[in-house]
């Protein structure tokens, strides 16, 4: 019921990110506000599809992308308790993110001082006057043949300027993670810097090794050297945060959820059925508003006329329309069940009758080939197995972590409900 509700709630919202800001959940000391859930719409995949799609097909998107973020403040809250944020191995991640947003500011600006002179921009312009593309290809290349010297003699002033001194020397078998390799002003490389997390029984090889010192310390003072000119990456320091401790908690989880291949193995034996790929149809179809539109458009495929022209005349579906009919391979049993029934009976090459379904509109199908169903392996779907473990131990822990950090669903609240919970349960 809840989740019903959430989705009438959202139903009016507006897909846009400059709408009102409005609370709709409080997670302990924490918000996900209208304007998270516009921003989150924003990023997501299908945020192209969203204006073509009914509200009521908004409406539960908007509702699944609430509950996601709500499950990721979740998660944060649980990782600051058990003081994940505060382990080494988090502050190095996030520090070396600083990192490369602080050289990537300072490389863009490098590039953008690299300007094409009046006159040979002029000549570009003239000899590239009706190819717009072009033009843009022959500024990106003269820039980018500019950019590369200016950008070594940049990077070697700055580690000069820093003083660096590389200590290759120590890089043998058998070196210490505490070993230092390079060391200069506001600098210092080991080499447990270097393995940034890997285990020691793996260790890397001399020459990545180096590799990786290089641009370590390359790294290292490029970011000193944008700090120094005001280069704030501080807000995209705290959305990764934001991201990035879900997940490191989403990994902690794992790896007591999955403690061995054992877990994968049983789980696969006792669920067969994930290893089943369904019975994939490249399908053809036109779509029409009504039934006597659509049986005129069947009696003139019946004399002879093609379904793929018509339904790039006057299928009112888009992407039908758009594409002559030809929507591309359909997996059995994720379509609409009227659909897949007709489907299921239809030989490759036939047209079908005309289907009415819940919708209100009315198709006409035909399959241009297929793809049997067949059964996969235990180590094709091992992934697959374990992100099946993962959901299911999730949808048992959030309860449990509800519980904890207290939430309260605001949307639910303005829609006449008074109990916290999270939609959809």
């Amino acid at each position: 019921m809840k989740s019903v509700v959430l989705a009438l709630s959202l139903a009016g919202m507006q897909f846009a990110v400059n709408a009102g800001t409005q609370v709709l959940a409080t997670v302990g000391s924490l918000q996900v506000t209208s304007a998270d859930l516009n921003a989150a719409m924003a990023s997501s995949p299908f945020s192209e599809r969203f204006p073509a799609m009914n509200e009521d097909d908004q409406a539960s998107l908007r509702g699944d992308m609430l509950r996601r973020l709500v499950t990721a403040r979740l998660l944060t809250l649980e990782a600051q308790s058990l003081g994940l944020d505060k382990t080494v191995a988090y502050r190095q991640d996030v520090a070396t993110f600083r990192l490369g947003l602080l050289y990537r500011s300072y490389m863009e600006k490098l590039r953008e001082s690299v300007l094409v002179p009046d006159t040979t921009l002029a000549a570009m312009k003239q000899q590239f006057q009706k190819d717009p593309d072009g033009l843009a290809a022959a500024k990106a290349a003269w820039v980018s043949e500019r950019y590369r010297p200016l950008k070594e003699t940049t990077v070697k002033n700055l580690l000069k300027q820093a003083n660096v001194r590389l200590h290759q020397e120590r890089i043998v078998p058998g070196m210490r993670p505490d070993t230092v390799l390079a060391e200069g002003a506001n600098i210092r490389v080991r080499y447990g810097d270097i393995m940034d997390g890997r285990e020691s029984s793996t260790p890397l090889s001399p020459e990545s090794v180096k590799e990786q010192l290089n641009q370590r310390v390359e790294f290292l003072v490029v970011a000193e050297a944008a700090a120094k000119q005001g280069a704030d990456a501080s807000a995209e320091l705290r959305k990764y945060e934001s991201e990035r401790l879900p997940a490191v908690m989403m990994e902690t989880k794992t790896k007591e959820w999955i403690p061995g291949e054992k877990v994968l193995k049983d789980w696969f034996d006792k669920h067969p059925g994930i290893a089943a790929i369904p019975e994939r149809r490249h399908v053809g179809q036109v779509v029409l508003g009504s039934r006597k539109e659509a049986e005129a458009i069947k009696a003139r495929i019946n004399k002879g006329e093609s379904l793929f022209v018509l339904a790039g005349k006057v299928s009112i579906d888009p992407v039908s329309r758009k594409q002559n009919g030809d929507v591309g391979w359909v997996v059995n049993g994720r379509g609409m069940p009227e659909l897949d029934q007709a489907l299921s009976r239809l030989k490759d090459g036939e047209t079908s009758d005309v289907i009415a379904t819940k919708d209100g509109s009315f198709h006409i199908l035909t399959i241009l080939e297929r793809r049997p169903g067949r059964q996969e392996t235990y180590d094709k779907v091992r992934d697959r197995v374990a992100q099946a473990i993962v959901n299911e131990k999730l949808q048992a822990y959030l309860p449990e972590l509800e519980r904890r950090h207290n939430v309260s669903w605001k949307v639910l609240q303005a829609s006449g409900e008074n109990g916290a919970g999270p939609a959809g349960r």
